[in-house]
Order: structure tokens, then sequence, then C-alpha cells
């Protein structure tokens, strides 16, 4: 699925607007996969990917975790 999102103007309002709807999306997805989107643990596991990748201390068991992570291949992606 895709869609086109036309603003009639780019200002503090109309970006609202947007950013708003952007969140009930989720939110709306979420619920229909069964899935809270605004649980904390998953809030609170991308603030670690985060600090990780930002080289935070503390956090470099995350980062080498995050460093094994499958290789992407272009032979699966189409």
């Amino acid at each position: 699925m895709n869609m086109t999102i036309t603003l009639p103007e780019v200002n503090e309002f109309t970006v609202g607007q947007l950013i708003y709807m952007l969140e009930a999306a989720t939110g709306f997805a979420g619920e229909l996969m069964g899935i809270d989107a605004f649980d904390q643990p998953g809030v609170e596991e991308g603030k670690n990917a985060a600090y990780a990748m930002f080289g935070r201390p503390g956090y470099e068991e995350k980062r080498k975790e995050m460093e094994q992570k499958p290789v992407k291949s272009e032979e699966y992606i189409i």
C-alpha cells in the first residue's frame, strides 16, 4: 500500500496535523496486527539501540549485538 500526502502549505499547523495523522496510523496499524505500538519495552529498546550506535558508554554489549545481525543480501531483495 502507498499514499501521496499533499499539504496545502508547509507551516506549524499543517506539519502538526501530518505528524498526528502518522501517529494515529501507527496506533491503528499496531492494533490491527496485535501489537501495542506505544508499549514501553519497545520504546526503551529503541533508545538503547540509539545509545549504542552513538557510542554512549555502558552500551558496548548492545552495539556488539547489533553488529552481529545478519548481513543484507541482494539475493533476497525483490
